[in-house]
């Protein structure tokens, strides 16, 4: 499996747990928190695996 597959499937599996998380959970408890982390850490996971498959440009004949 490519590596960019595999922290983008991670990202996303971190972030819809801590999205989990936040819904389920009570203001500021340590899950809600948690959830909170896992939530970010999920999303930079998808931003990394995205963005290092993406290939700039340098003009419109590159």
């Amino acid at each position: 499996m490519e590596r960019f597959v595999g922290v983008v499937v991670a990202g996303g599996l971190a972030l819809v747990a801590g999205l989990w998380l936040l819904a389920l959970f009570e203001t500021w408890s340590a899950l809600r928190i948690a959830g909170l982390a896992l939530a970010v850490l999920g999303t930079g996971g998808l931003s990394v695996g995205i963005a290092s498959e993406l290939e700039v440009g340098l003009g419109r004949d590159a």
